[in-house]
């Protein structure tokens, strides 16, 4: 650990107990070439080698680096909170020209928002039932 700089080394028991410490985890017994996690008081890293990130942090929001794969089908996806979602006919590869513009993002009721409405009917059907 002679090679970190000063802000990697875990210095707990010389702080004061409110304090935030940074913390670096890595796997194996040298530090060098490994995978590391780091956390700090402003975000996260985990970082596999120098083309493979993912970081959290309050500037620069969410960064990815490196090839990405996502375990779900293309209509499956949403953008924005999940009030958009890609449109099935752009999936079905038919083309978007001048004549017959075809967006590629449809707008959506997010997940969350269809389960308070559903909620919100069934409540209102069990105070129609009980004479509320």
């Amino acid at each position: 650990m002679a090679d970190l700089p000063q802000d990697f080394v875990d210095r707990e028991g010389y702080q004061e107990p409110d304090a935030l410490v940074s913390k670096y985890i890595h796997a194996g017994d040298e530090s060098n070439g490994q995978p590391y996690a780091y956390f700090d008081e402003d975000g996260i890293a985990l970082v596999g080698d120098r083309k493979h990130v993912i970081a959290v942090d309050p500037i620069f929001g969410i960064l990815l680096g490196g090839p990405i794969s996502f375990s779900a089908m293309p209509d499956q996806l949403s953008f924005g909170g999940g009030y958009f979602r890609l449109n099935p006919l752009t999936l079905s590869t038919i083309p978007s020209t001048t004549p017959t513009p075809v967006p590629v993002l449809v707008k959506s009721t997010p997940k969350l928002l269809e389960g308070s409405s559903n909620i919100g009917g069934m409540l209102s059907g069990l105070e129609t039932s009980l004479g509320v």
